[in-house]
């Protein structure tokens, strides 16, 4: 028995029965999109063999990939949305997510190294996302796009000659919608490879839920808005805190949380997404 699931990647996902026990197939037949879903799927494949406290890892069962295909079977978690989760939640359990999340990526951090990344490499990726996006019709004669481009420039620019961050270990894509909520356990799911391998550039991405917003606007149902800001408040609050304690995501989370914007400005393709995208980078340059 198959189920088919709306998903957001361009991926296929399926539901499949075998026997008593359910299993996710995702795949795609894009030749484009082969190598990055094989790379997600043996990054998640990688996480799956490490234990974390309070988190957990759906097993990849199998992994099948052609030239032009990629299927990977995942073990299927029987679990709730962000919006569910959080609407029913009390502060005992948003607390208890703030602490998952928290010894989470102080455990990337303890396996990672503080490294010197050069500015080059910022600059580099910046002139890729500015390039795609002069190439997106939607975007590409926008003249509020064009100065936030310039902005941004100017603000990689007068970065220091190295950043000294910690890389090695990182989910890639740490938001809500890539968490999967059962109780007090916690499924982390579509891992990706990111620019930067490093634990910042998951604080950047679940504080893009937490102090964004991002996820709600992929959100089709509707749900207590209210309800939903003060409990992601609260929990951004506690993580921006817990995050504070390092010189390095107190000196360039701002710088990558603009790029982390601007990479996702480069796909947008509706209004109502590029005036929030134009909106939230424009209040990350106004920070000072």
């Amino acid at each position: 028995m198959e189920i088919e699931v709306k998903g957001h990647s361009g991926c296929s996902i399926d539901i499949v029965r075998e026997g008593k026990e359910l299993f996710i197939l995702k795949g795609t037949c894009d030749p484009k999109y082969v190598e990055r879903l094989y790379q997600q799927a043996l990054k998640q494949q990688r996480a799956g063999e490490q234990e974390y406290q309070y988190i957990r890892v759906p097993q990849i069962v199998d992994i099948e990939r052609q030239t032009d295909t990629m299927m990977m079977k995942m073990e299927y978690v029987y679990s709730h949305n962000f919006i569910d989760h959080f609407e029913a939640a009390g502060f005992e359990q948003v607390n208890y997510f703030v602490k998952a999340i928290h010894l989470f990526l102080k455990r990337e951090i303890e396996q990672s190294i503080m490294t010197d990344v050069p500015r080059l490499m910022i600059i580099e990726k910046f002139e890729d996302v500015k390039s795609k996006i002069n190439k997106n019709v939607l975007l590409c004669m926008d003249e509020e796009v064009k100065y936030l481009l310039q902005q941004s420039e100017i603000r990689f620019k007068v970065l220091p000659e190295v950043l000294e961050i910690p890389v090695g270990c990182c989910h890639g894509d740490l938001t809500f919608s890539n968490i999967l909520f059962n109780g007090n356990n916690y499924y982390l799911i579509d891992f990706l490879d990111s620019f930067i391998e490093s634990p910042l550039l998951d604080m950047v991405k679940i504080r893009q839920d937490t102090r964004y917003r991002w996820s709600t606007l992929m959100y089709e149902g509707e749900f207590d808005e209210t309800r939903f800001h003060i409990v992601a408040d609260t929990i951004d609050h506690q993580l921006d805190g817990a995050f504070k304690q390092y010189t390095w995501y107190r000196t360039f989370y701002h710088t990558l949380q603009l790029m982390n914007f601007l990479r996702i400005l480069q796909y947008a393709k509706e209004k109502k997404i590029v005036a929030y995208l134009k909106k939230t980078i424009q209040s990350i340059l106004n920070y000072e």
